[in-house]
């Protein structure tokens, strides 16, 4: 059975309120508001060691309802980098957060090579190979009816009538 620990390196969800996720973590972590800002240093702070994809699952979630991400790695793994502070903002870390393996497929490793890696701008075109050729479809002989004049009847499957078998030989028994 693989497991998982759960890091929690104060990333926050896209449009979250940093200041309402300060106080959700803050109960999820059960301390006070003022001692809550150590768990956003950055740091890997390991929420929970050794669990399986069910509770990693539920962990995802209790933190995502209040506005936060946490990292779920292959137990044995090593933690997570820290975050720099620009990172840890709402926006910048939420989409890489999000392409993260779910805790029942497989830890993904980082790629080995030094390629520069970034997302297109939205809308752009990522395949460049040219479009199929439109298909020929001679549509000549079709025609429409005007509207609310069709009707479904020539659509009906007509059943032949089968009669009701003789069940006057059988009877009910009491136990």
């Amino acid at each position: 059975m693989d497991s998982f620990d759960i890091y929690f390196l104060g990333e926050l969800l896209p449009d979250a309120d940093p200041a309402t996720v300060r106080h959700g973590v803050a109960k999820l972590f059960k301390v006070q508001e003022s001692a809550v800002d150590r768990l956003f240093s950055g740091k890997p702070l390991r929420v929970k060691q050794g669990v399986d994809a069910e509770a990693a699952g539920r962990y995802r979630t209790a933190f995502r309802d209040v506005g936060a991400l946490v990292q779920i790695v292959a137990s044995g793994s090593p933690p997570p980098a820290p975050k720099a502070p620009h990172e840890r903002a709402a926006g910048t870390a939420g989409a890489a957060a999000e392409a993260r393996p779910m805790p029942d497929e497989a830890p993904q490793r980082p790629p080995t090579d030094s390629g520069d890696y970034g997302l297109a701008e939205p809308g752009a075109i990522l395949d460049h190979s040219e479009a199929p050729a439109p298909a020929e479809i001679d549509t000549s002989s079709l025609e429409a009816l005007p509207p609310n004049t069709g009707s479904l009847e020539d659509c009906q499957v007509e059943k032949p009538h089968r009669p009701i078998p003789d069940i006057s030989h059988l009877r009910l028994v009491d136990d």
